[in-house]
């Protein structure tokens, strides 16, 4: 009896609001890893304005195309439909594919493979609304990569320089390069003055260029 309470106890615990609070909080910080790259062009707070892309504050309440004075693409203006917003499943569509998902975008990114991190990408999203949507996937309980993972060499030191460098473009075009420390080191200082990447507290600047340098040096 005593091993069937404390068996029941256990179950309980596992699936309390605690527990299930954990989960969540876990999920949306690696939402907000994984959504780096997303914040390159798209600005995510209560009052963002338009930089590259449309800010990303309050979807939940927004049909899509529909930023006001935002010049959309014919591909993506045609998904909108009036009363209709962005949910969960318009946003795992258009992750894994936007160019799929409207032909002809004027969004030059090739999407997010990887389901666990969409879901994760997802549960941040909703976090960036008045009243956040209760935006649920089939694909929260996969494990999310590692931002990089199966692109980069693995590293204790990938999952920063991946964050660091999808800012401004694919990953792929890091493991194309062969340059020299001192290259490396002139790339970023250009990042930072032409791309608008944030900079590098010195000891992240190091680790970033002990990595590249390593792995795709000359």
């Amino acid at each position: 009896m005593k091993s069937t309470t404390a068996s029941l106890f256990g179950a309980a615990f596992l699936f309390s609001p605690l527990v299930a609070n954990a989960a969540d909080d876990a999920l949306i910080a690696a939402g907000e890893q994984q959504a780096a790259v997303c914040k390159a062009c798209h600005q995510v707070d209560p009052n963002g304005i338009t930089v590259v892309g449309p800010p990303l504050y309050g979807l939940a309440d927004r049909e899509i195309a529909a930023f006001s004075g935002f010049n959309y693409s014919d591909g993506l203006s045609a998904n909108r439909v009036e009363g209709k917003t962005w949910d969960a499943e318009s946003l795992d569509a258009f992750l894994t594919s936007p160019a799929d998902f409207a032909p002809g975008t004027n969004m030059a990114y090739p999407g997010v493979k990887d389901p666990g991190a969409r879901a994760a990408i997802i549960a941040w999203l909703a976090t960036k609304n008045p009243t956040p949507p209760n935006w649920q996937s089939s694909d929260e309980a996969m494990p999310v990569k590692a931002l990089g993972e199966g692109i980069l060499t693995p590293d204790e030191n990938m999952a920063l320089v991946a964050s660091t460098c999808s800012v401004c473009h694919s990953l792929h075009l890091v493991v194309q390069q062969g340059l020299s420390r001192d290259s490396w080191d002139e790339t970023l200082e250009w990042m930072v003055d032409e791309q608008g990447m944030d900079e590098l507290e010195d000891e992240e600047h190091e680790r970033v260029l002990d990595y590249l340098a390593t792995f795709y040096g000359e």
